[in-house]
């Protein structure tokens, strides 16, 4: 596969899969690979533990008010590149005290759908990540993360524990949620930096918190995980589709002047592929296909990277004064590589049960990664949905 070297001499391998140059694929037409590293951030047992006390705050708040709740979040594979192509990657169910977690899951179901699949890349774990938190009449987050680079699984992973756990736990959370989210975004940059092993591994990040008492979304985002919103007006009416994110491209202007304007500023460069990429000033790296993520230290050292979110606030209520029915998608690049926001819109709604919706897509996205790259390779492949 070509590839570019990064600051440490080290590879970092772009491949280039063949097939048609589809719309939904033209400028994107990539997936980053790494090689294998030893996990880095302690047991699993450790990471569940983080998870637990993240929550707790919420859950004991919940049992007080008899509020039904769960959380569900994806853990790093045990047999990390070992798990099979195509297979759900681990997670962790909680829920309140009192609660049964396959009752609350049950209940969530009725109008959520989640799902994150291993990739056909056997020298590599799963990297993507996801999470979501669900408070009757209260509120629901949910979250997806797309770790790149040889420790993207562990940035990920960790980048979906440190952001939520700060999120939820913030006193001015509900008062402004958009200005919290920015302030974790940057809090956890600070985190991943200290951590001494992701100067070429990152994440994307796309949270979508739904203050239900307000009935309004916040929307956060650093990369290319995007948010779609779905509308329909009534029965005769056509599914129209909204993205609520704009991919983190290096060729945006907005995004290229803020590279070029950095102190020290990077480069934007065309790979003669199909990506434009991100470079330091005085060398051929790191190369990223995206301008904002977590992680990637060397390219927001030196080549204007930020880890700054996009907000974006939708009032659902305005939106149910025009629209009969609402569903959100929030998907890793996995889906959206080959499917474009209105097609995943139009797929999504031909089912009632949410699983299946996500089940459909993943599968769609799964078989259009094999028939492009002749069933040699896939990226993983991560969706949530949801019946507003």
């Amino acid at each position: 596969a070509p590839h570019i070297k990064n600051a440490h001499g080290l590879p970092h391998f772009v491949l280039q899969l063949s097939g048609a140059k589809t719309a939904a694929m033209s400028d994107r037409k990539r997936m980053s690979i790494g090689a294998v590293t030893t996990p880095i951030l302690g047991s699993r047992s450790s990471a569940t533990t983080e998870r637990e006390a993240g929550i707790a705050e919420v859950f004991t708040k919940a049992s007080e008010e008899k509020l039904k709740a769960l959380y569900v979040t994806s853990v790093t594979d045990r047999d990390l590149q070992g798990r099979q192509s195509f297979a759900e990657k681990d997670r962790v169910v909680l829920a309140p005290p009192g609660y049964e977690e396959q009752e609350m899951e049950d209940w969530v179901r009725q109008c959520v759908g989640f799902g994150c699949k291993k990739g056909l890349k056997p020298e590599s774990p799963n990297q993507d990540s996801f999470s979501l938190v669900v408070v009757e009449n209260d509120f629901a987050m949910y979250g997806v993360y797309d770790g790149h680079g040889p420790a993207g699984h562990d940035c990920s992973d960790l980048s979906l524990r440190k952001l939520g756990s700060a999120f939820l736990n913030d006193p001015d959370r509900e008062r402004d949620p958009g200005a919290v989210l920015t302030k974790v975004f940057l809090d956890t940059q600070e985190i991943l930096m200290k951590q001494g092993n992701f100067d070429t591994s990152g994440t994307t990040c796309t949270i979508v918190y739904h203050d239900k008492k307000l009935d309004k979304l916040t929307i956060a985002h650093v990369g290319d995980s995007r948010s779609v919103l779905g509308k329909k007006k009534d029965e005769s009416s056509p599914w129209e589709s909204l993205e609520l994110t704009t991919d983190h491209k290096p060729d945006l202007p907005k995004e290229k002047a803020r590279i070029e304007n950095a102190n020290p500023p990077g480069r934007v460069v065309f790979d003669g592929y199909y990506n434009h990429r991100v470079f330091a000033l005085n060398g051929m790296y790191p190369g990223l296909n995206m301008s904002r993520a977590l992680g990637d230290v060397i390219a927001h050292k030196e080549a204007g990277l930020t880890a700054e979110p996009d907000i974006c606030v939708i009032d659902l209520k305005a939106e149910r004064e025009k629209y009969a029915k609402l569903m959100l998608l929030i998907c890793t690049d996995g889906v959206w590589e080959f499917i474009l926001s209105q097609e995943a819109i139009n797929m999504a709604q031909k089912f009632t049960d949410c699983q299946q919706a996500v089940d459909r897509l993943m599968k769609e996205s799964w078989d259009r990664w094999m028939k492009d790259s002749d069933n040699e390779i896939t990226d993983d492949i991560t969706a949530v949905m949801v019946y507003l």
